[in-house]
């Protein structure tokens, strides 16, 4: 009997708690404001289940029998996630199928002898039925002066605002949504693009100032934060993906005119080290505490663990040692993005939509004075120290699989003997983000200071190159995923060493088993890539594995509307690699063979 191709990572078992999150709109919105942040409907509890196999038909279990009217049958082709869309108008309901169905479900798994126990249906099979329980009744919104929360049911944030007003708290809500560097960069709002991942789309934080304080640079994408403050992600990890992460960094600078210094704060939470308050790391409650301060830190915890998520808590901390907090114009400012990168297979639109409406809800809370001064602390000093940061390497390396490259770039070179090829060599791209802040290397393209925005990546990059109409690159190197140094890598490129925009990328999923066009019979094959971006058209080569390009002489803004000029034809690349499976943080660089790129342009008729 066939089985389904998703299994979810095992993680610490906890108690399943639900959450229906909402995108507030954050005030003050300037240039900088991504686009609009729709409410979002009820959050995915879990990711849903893949398409059913065939299987004979079954009779009802009884646990969906007891109302004929509700009850679905699952046929050939279905996902919970389709039957939820089909019945409630959206797939992210799919959790309520399962938890009104999960015997009949867990059955119907055991007797095609597969285990079950997990709790959370990874496979469901054709013949099945699925009981379809109305929509729960909604509970009034609960509000306060300083807080107003959406109406919910069974809403960890709605408790949660109840927990801030209780205590004595004042708190502000921001929002979450898709933040394109691309299009900002062509209407002029950022300085450069700054290599963004075409594949994987920032999700960035709104959030509102205190009243009072010093105007940030960068509204609302860069906030300050009050010594004695908090910030507070609530919602719904994303759908099953290779790579997820939540990011808190420090900028200082202007984003719309440049240089920036740009450091993570800290090692990010990602799906391997995140808590939420299901089995899985995907689609389950959790929150995210950001503050530099022991007692507000400690007292933000119990409200949450009081709103039912006191398994799910994550902490980001800014360490007062490093870092300036506070509401003045000395104060260093934030800001918080979230990487979502390659979902499984069958969770492409659960993760589309989880960008177009992110589950989650930022806010700001801060304990309450006597004074109407709300940039004053209220609380004694009480800093955090400096967390440790995750270990990177583990002895492992990928420089045994070199022989293997360099028959790979001859293979490469002589499969095009139209073409002169040029090596062109990747190297360090970015600083680690601890020496960069210490050594203030800014980002200012081509100069990349410590613009990786995230210690769980390293970003070999390319010097530019450039590449003209009639000519192509190829891409070719380790397959880090398949050699064990990470969860995700890519390949990217990008157009105009300053502008720095995105044009084409392929990750490890596309790049698997594409050196067997060079190396058909090559034992180490499997753990290499080789991919091609032209702009030869016909007289290059073609086939699958090959990116067409857009022509040199394109106006890339175009596509937004916009008129800022790109020089597409000066190219570079970026190679990223992360989170290492064994250590949940970035591979060690010197274990990584570095990607290469091989230029070819069309020889001389005269040779």
């Amino acid at each position: 009997m066939q089985k389904l191709p998703i299994r979810h990572p095992k993680a610490p078992r906890r108690r399943h708690l639900a959450l229906t999150a909402v995108s507030g709109i954050a005030a003050g919105c300037t240039v900088l404001c991504p686009g609009p942040t729709a409410f979002a409907g009820p959050a995915p509890a879990t990711a849903p289940a893949p398409t059913a196999p065939a299987a004979p038909s079954a009779a009802p279990t009884e646990d969906a029998a007891k109302d004929d009217a509700s009850v679905r049958t699952v046929s050939d082709g279905d996902t919970l996630w389709s039957m939820a869309e089909e019945v409630y108008g959206s797939g992210a309901r799919w959790p309520d199928l399962y938890r009104a169905s999960r015997d009949g479900i867990e059955r119907a798994a055991r007797s095609h002898g597969l285990p079950s126990g997990d709790g959370d249906g990874h496979w469901i099979f054709a013949g099945t039925a699925i009981r379809t329980p109305a929509p729960a009744a909604k509970t009034p919104a609960t509000s306060t002066p300083a807080t107003k929360t959406p109406a919910t049911s069974d809403s960890h944030l709605a408790r949660f605002a109840d927990q801030v007003a209780r205590s004595g708290y004042a708190s502000q809500s921001g929002s979450e949504a898709v933040f394109d560097l691309d299009r900002r960069y062509c209407e002029g709002t950022l300085f450069s693009g700054m290599w963004p991942n075409p594949q994987s789309p920032y999700i960035v934080t709104n959030l509102p100032e205190v009243p009072g304080q010093t105007a940030n640079t960068n509204p609302p994408v860069t906030w300050r934060l009050r010594e004695d403050e908090a910030v507070v992600l609530i919602g719904t990890t994303p759908p099953p993906e290779a790579y997820f992460s939540f990011d808190l960094t420090m900028v200082r600078g202007s984003l719309h005119t440049g240089p920036v210094l740009w450091p993570a704060v800290g090692d990010p939470v990602n799906r391997g080290t995140v808590k939420t308050a299901g089995a899985t790391p995907f689609g389950q409650p959790f929150a995210l505490v950001m503050t530099g301060h022991e007692r507000t830190r400690a007292e933000v915890h119990e409200m949450l663990a009081a709103s039912g998520l006191g398994d799910a808590i994550n902490d980001a901390t800014i360490p007062p040692a490093m870092f300036r907090l506070g509401l003045g114009e000395d104060a260093d400012q934030f800001l918080l993005g979230i990487r979502t990168a390659a979902p499984e297979p069958g969770f492409e639109k659960a993760l589309d939509a989880y960008r177009a409406a992110p589950p989650l809800q930022i806010l700001r809370v801060r304990p309450k004075g006597i004074s109407a001064d709300q940039t004053k602390p209220v609380y004694a000093p009480a800093p955090l120290p400096v967390p440790r940061l995750r270990t990177a390497g583990t002895g492992a390396t990928e420089l045994d699989l070199n022989p293997s490259l360099q028959k790979l770039r001859q293979r490469i070179i002589d499969a095009h003997p139209g073409f002169e090829a040029h090596d062109v060599a990747m190297e360090r791209g970015f600083e680690q983000s601890y020496p960069g802040l210490q050594s203030n290397k800014v980002i200012d393209p081509p100069t990349p200071g410590i613009g990786a925005l995230s210690n769980d990546a390293d970003d070999p990059l390319s010097p530019s190159f450039s590449l003209p109409d009639g000519s192509f690159v190829v891409a070719y190197g380790a397959n880090h995923v398949d050699t064990g140094q990470a969860s995700y890598s890519s390949i990217s490129l990008y157009a105009d060493k300053e502008a720095a925009v995105s044009v084409a990328a392929r990750n490890h999923r596309d790049l698997r088993g594409t050196a067997r066009d060079y190396l058909p019979d090559g034992p180490d094959a499997d753990k290499l890539y080789a991919w091609t971006f032209s702009r030869a058209g016909d007289a290059g080569p073609t086939g699958p594995h090959v990116t067409e390009l857009p022509s040199a002489g394109t106006d890339f803004c175009a596509q937004y509307g916009a008129a800022r000029p790109v020089d597409m034809s000066s190219m570079q690349a970026v190679a990223r690699a992360y989170m290492q499976p064994e250590t949940l943080t970035h591979p060690a660089l010197s274990s990584l063979l570095l990607d290469r790129l091989l230029v070819f342009t069309p020889k001389s008729k005269s040779k």
